[in-house]
């Protein structure tokens, strides 16, 4: 059971600097509830609960994960207000982070479901790396603001890969206030993803445009031309690719450039392979 003390004092610092002192704790090893501020007549009440137990519970289990997975970090554990922030370290932090922090995902996942399993008052986990949480924030920021600029150039939305709800909100935020561009995520789950669509434009739709514009006059001559094909495999054959191919077999969308974030065309070369973050140290 958790130790704790109730102070008044003059000020609601004052009181946590005594119900430290009393308990002989850090100031972030403890949680505070403010009972009363107090007031002219009347003293500030302060509830001081020391929280090392849970927080050292927490490290034992993300150390657990650690070690299973063959790495040589250590986790270290801190309350920021009800926040549970996780710190892993080491010589394999960067493997701990995986590919696009889809190891910190898994392990924070990991966490909640111990602290809910545990029935604990933690109502928030990060769990963090290298400070790759907010290099991440920023590289999405940067990314969300080009890719607006080219929706609204090229009058073309543009869908980005799936990305976990972190980072979905990212993008959101980045283009809350965007005069060019709108957000909405679509698709479901694990596909669920954000897409760019550009302000103040008319979006371009190809085949529609090309029989506003009188295009469709010379596909009929074409048709006629060629008339052996029937519609099905005409509309099965584009007049000209929408992807580039490379060596490395990947295709990628003509809208991402070099943005790796942008959604690829779709191949038919089955699933795609995703890089481990297991395994043991060599």
């Amino acid at each position: 059971m958790n130790k704790f003390v109730e102070i008044k004092a003059s000020t609601v610092d004052l009181a946590v600097a005594n119900a430290l002192e009393q308990l002989g704790v850090a100031r972030d090893r403890v949680n505070v509830e403010v009972l009363s501020k107090g007031g002219l007549f009347s003293k500030a009440h302060v509830r001081v609960m020391v929280v090392e137990t849970a927080l050292t519970k927490v490290e034992d289990f993300v150390n657990g994960i650690l070690e299973k997975m063959g790495l040589v970090s250590k986790a270290t554990v801190t309350d920021d207000n009800g926040t549970l922030n996780i710190e892993i370290s080491g010589e394999d932090s960067g493997t701990a982070i995986g590919y696009r922090g889809e190891a910190l995902d898994a392990i924070q996942y990991l966490v909640l479901t111990y602290l809910n399993q545990e029935k604990s008052d933690f109502k928030k986990v990060v769990v963090d790396s290298e400070n790759y949480r907010e290099k991440r924030r920023e590289t999405l920021t940067a990314l969300a603001l080009r890719l607006a600029e080219k929706a609204h150039r090229t009058a073309r939305k543009i869908e980005l890969e799936p990305m976990n709800p972190f980072e979905r909100r990212v993008i959101h935020s980045a283009l809350a206030d965007s005069e060019i561009a709108d957000t909405v995520s679509e698709g479901e789950e694990s596909n669920r993803h954000v897409v760019i669509i550009p302000k103040g434009v008319e979006l371009k739709n190809d085949r529609r445009r090309n029989r506003r514009d009188g295009k469709g006059d010379n596909d009929k001559r074409n048709r006629d031309h060629k008339g052996s094909k029937s519609d099905k495999s005409r509309r099965e054959k584009p007049a000209q690719k929408d992807y580039d191919e490379i060596p490395d077999g990947k295709v990628y969308s003509l809208l991402s450039d070099d943005d790796d974030f942008v959604k690829p065309t779709p191949v038919k070369t089955g699933p795609p392979k995703f890089k481990s973050f297991g395994g043991q140290k060599r």
